[in-house]
Parts: C-alpha cells; structure tokens; sequence
C-alpha cells in the first residue's frame, strides 16, 4: 500500500464519519437557495410577461390603420345594401334580386345602416 493510498482513504473515512454524523444541520442553507430560485424565477417570467406585453401592444399600434380601413369599407358596404334594400322596397326589379339573393345566402340588410 502506498502512502498516497492511505492518505486518501484516511481522509475519505473522514469525510464518511463527518457528514454521517447525528449533528443537527441548519435549515438555513437550504430555505435560502429555495428562495433564491423562487425569487430569479418570479422575476424572469415578470420579465417575459412585461416583454410579451409591449410586443402585443406594438402589434396592435400596426394593425389600426387596417383595422380602420376595414370598418370604413364595412360602413361603405352597409351603406349601399341599405340603399339596394331601399331601391328594392321601392320597386326596383333589379335591387329586388340582389336583396333575394342576399337573403338566400343568410346575408341580412339593416335598413337602418349609414349611409
């Protein structure tokens, strides 16, 4: 057996007897490193909410003009079928079939709409 050898195990015997001991250990170290990992943990994901937050709130910024051309041309739409509605109570043959047709495909006129 070499010196080395011995030296080794003396030390592993050591370290066996020292943590196999019956000594009360501290629950400090680890209710620490369990509140260390809630906190980083919290904090990253408020990161990514606040992140995501400003990435949904830009996409909304960009869409508002198509969104405002869409309800422009949805009011122009209502617009006219009211008006074919109107030609059509009026006795318009030709405005009669387009409100008919309309009608067949479930589509319904609001006569109130703005012209």
């Amino acid at each position: 057996m070499s010196m080395i050898d011995a030296v080794g195990r003396r030390r592993v015997r050591r370290l066996r007897e020292k943590f196999s001991a019956d000594t009360p250990s501290s629950p400090f170290l680890p209710l620490l490193l369990v509140t260390c990992a809630m906190v980083t943990l919290l904090s990253f994901q408020a990161w990514q909410i606040y992140r995501d937050r400003s990435v949904l709130a830009d996409l909304r910024k960009s869409q508002l003009p198509a969104y405002r051309e869409a309800q422009r041309l949805q009011d122009q739409l209502e617009g006219v079928a009211a008006g074919t509605a109107a030609l059509a109570e009026q006795g318009n043959q030709n405005a009669r079939m387009i409100v008919a047709a309309l009608r067949a495909r479930g589509i319904t006129i609001n006569t109130q709409a703005r012209r």
